[in-house]
């Protein structure tokens, strides 16, 4: 009987290696599979799988969320609690590259809002008035980032003191009527040394239009007039933005401030002549009346020449001769419709102590114009409104000096311009 030959078990190293090239096998699979699931992309990462990171992640890599947009940064100058802050000066704010300046509010001590705005450049915030001096003040300024979100600044700071100050007195008065030959007069208490710099702060606003100019006389006088009396009914403004301005030696201005008057309706000019020893009143170029006078007795008290303007007017008044360095030859308590006309004492008025049959005959006075109680107060009520003109003709004293009251109509246009300290 024959033997069926029975199979041998493989020998033991054929079996490992069977095993190892299973192994081979199935690790070829996975990283085939591997490559395919990985184009779905990752943030930060690229579709290779080659970023830091491994990007290697499958579905895991668009899931996180972006990072946060940083808040909006804000700088505000002043800087907070700064102290001798200019009066003059702005707020500046700076926001980030990539952020938004929204609204700023400024706010003094009593809390009120000041009155100002943004600059075209949308970084500097201008005050309509210069900041009062020894003040304080807040500011708030609001900016986004780019998403959106809002972030709040704050700064206080507080303005210079003004241990001099200077100050501007003018004429004529705010909401006032005046007479055509009225000059915009402005005198300080102390002298201005930057006067070019002072008369540039000063502005007149005329309607209708006209050109005019300041002059000054010295450096604590300066005078504005047109080039030709005013039109009738001419509204003018004028503009003192002097806050802050040094006048010199360290004095400085306090007033920011307007004030505003209208030219009277009609042109009244007075014409003395010491020759006839009349005066002719005329209103809007027409003769209205006729004056008999009596001007400066020859030669020792002869009246001043030129053009002059009304300042003031009283319906009695004192005069008195050693006032204006004429000794004791008179003292008049009650001299009637008085009109002064010069600083240095001349007067338009009534006189009652002299013959009527000097009126219109004789020069008897002591510089002045005088006429009968009657007719000075018939010129009182109607050509002395501050601003009106009266002009001496024929006079045997000299012009009168622009400076002394209003004479300023006798200097020639070009003379007058080249006193302008901001023109010259």
């Amino acid at each position: 009987m024959s033997r069926v030959p029975q199979s041998r078990p493989a020998p033991h190293w054929r079996r490992i290696a069977a095993l190892i090239l299973g192994a081979l096998l199935l690790v070829s699979a996975c990283s085939g599979g591997g490559k395919k699931s990985g184009s779905g992309g990752s943030s930060g990462g690229s579709s290779s799988g080659s970023s830091a990171g491994g990007g290697t992640g499958g579905g895991t890599g668009g899931s996180s969320a972006p990072a946060a947009a940083d808040p909006a940064q804000v700088t505000i100058t002043p800087v907070d609690n700064a102290v001798g802050v200019d009066v003059t000066g702005n707020v500046t704010i700076a926001v980030g590259a990539e952020d938004k300046l929204g609204t700023v509010k400024v706010t003094n001590a009593r809390n009120e809002n000041v009155d100002g705005a943004l600059d075209a450049d949308g970084k500097t915030w201008k005050p309509k008035v210069p900041f009062t001096f020894g003040s304080k003040y807040t500011v708030t300024a609001i900016a986004t980032n780019k998403e959106g979100k809002e972030t709040t600044a704050k700064a206080s700071f507080t303005t210079v003191t003004n241990d001099k100050k200077v100050t501007a007195n003018f004429t004529p008065e705010n909401g006032s009527t005046v007479g055509v030959g009225q000059p915009v007069s402005v005198t300080f208490t102390a002298p201005v040394k930057n006067r070019a710099e002072v008369e540039k702060a000063l502005t007149v606003t005329a309607s209708p239009a006209v050109e005019g100019s300041w002059h000054w006389f010295g450096n604590q006088r300066v005078d504005y007039r047109p080039k030709d009396y005013w039109a009738t009914g001419t509204t003018v403004k004028v503009d003192l933005n002097l806050r802050g301005i040094d006048a010199g030696n360290g004095a400085k201005f306090e007033q920011f401030k307007s004030f505003e008057f209208k030219i009277s309706s009609s042109k009244t000019v007075s014409v003395v002549d010491v020759d006839t020893k009349t005066m002719k009143v005329y209103k809007n170029d027409a003769l209205v009346k006729t004056i008999p006078v009596t001007t400066g007795e020859l030669p020792k008290y002869a009246t001043w020449g030129g053009k002059m303007v009304v300042q003031e007017k009283y319906t009695k008044t004192r005069m008195n001769s050693q006032t204006v360095g004429y000794g004791a030859e008179y003292d008049i308590d009650d001299v009637p419709w008085a009109v002064r006309i010069t600083t240095s004492g001349t007067f338009v008025h009534g006189n009652y102590w002299a013959a009527p049959s000097v009126f219109g005959s004789q020069n008897t006075s002591h510089g002045c114009v005088s006429m009968t109680p009657d007719n000075a107060k018939w010129f009182y009520d109607n050509a002395a409104m501050p601003g009106d003109v009266v002009e001496v003709k024929n006079a045997k004293e000299r012009t009168v000096s622009a400076d002394n009251g209003y004479g300023d109509w006798n200097l020639t246009w070009e003379a007058w311009v080249a006193g302008s300290a901001a023109k010259g």
